[in-house]
């Protein structure tokens, strides 16, 4: 069976929760695509379980990116801002407790975290990513400096033209953010796209963690956890993904 989430966001109860549910066998595959981390109080906890957890693989998402500049470039100021504001207090807080060679080995596993994985299952092909597919870079990443920042930045509107052989499954945007009409966030089902970020870090929302299964298109959820997480006010006058606002790619969330 293949699993997948995102967007924990440093609530290691909304994980155990949902880990409860899927029972992971040998055969089964969890992959988490992207923002382990910031927000949530167990980012660092989190990531150290995950990297040696059998049957998961972690993909690369903006928090972890926004992590890897600041702590490679620790004298670019923009890099501790831009971290700072979307959240990365906490999870700096608790990296710097760590020994040194603690810190570094985590580092060096960011680094190897990948951009995208393809999967096919039941005869259907599925681009796993955090924000946006890498070959779509040449059609909507003129803002962006490359392609890494494309596919942890970049937002999937809710009726741009992706794939037509192809479903995207990504994180990065909350489902509240695309036509849901539920008082939770649940998974997003669009045309040939399926958002897993339920919000999980922002609870007062109605957020909550998401994971599906590819194999029956089950559902999972966390319900909303109290986490002490550190919520964005201003998350709402954000990007829309519903009227292609997105595309002003403020960077939040």
């Amino acid at each position: 069976m293949i699993y997948v989430m995102s967007d924990i966001h440093g609530s290691q109860e909304a994980f155990d929760r949902i880990f409860d549910m899927i029972q992971l066998t040998e055969d089964d595959h969890l992959y988490i695509i992207g923002d382990v981390i910031d927000r949530g109080p167990d980012g660092i906890e989190l990531l150290n379980r995950i990297r040696t957890m059998r049957g998961v693989t972690l993909l690369l998402g903006n928090h972890e990116y926004m992590m890897i500049n600041k702590l490679r470039n620790p004298d670019e100021g923009y890099f501790g801002w831009l971290w700072g504001i979307n959240g990365g207090g906490i999870t700096y807080d608790r990296y710097k407790r760590l020994p040194q060679t603690e810190q570094e080995d985590l580092l060096e596993y960011l680094d190897t975290l990948p951009l995208q994985i393809s999967v096919r299952v039941n005869g259907v092909d599925y681009v796993l990513v955090h924000a946006c597919p890498i070959d779509l870079f040449s059609r909507f990443g003129w803002k962006n400096k490359d392609q890494k920042e494309f596919a942890v930045w970049k937002r999937v509107m809710a009726h741009q033209k992706l794939y037509e052989d192809k479903t995207v499954i990504f994180g990065h945007t909350p489902t509240m953010y695309y036509p849901l009409g539920d008082t939770l966030m649940r998974i997003w089902h669009g045309n040939n796209r399926i958002c897993v970020d339920c919000g999980c870090a922002y609870p007062s929302y109605g957020g909550q963690l998401g994971c599906i299964r590819l194999d029956d298109m089950k559902e999972f959820y966390s319900g909303p956890v109290d986490d002490d997480i550190d919520e964005m006010d201003d998350e709402r006058d954000g990007d829309d993904a519903t009227t292609g606002s997105a595309d002003r790619e403020e960077r939040r969330t």
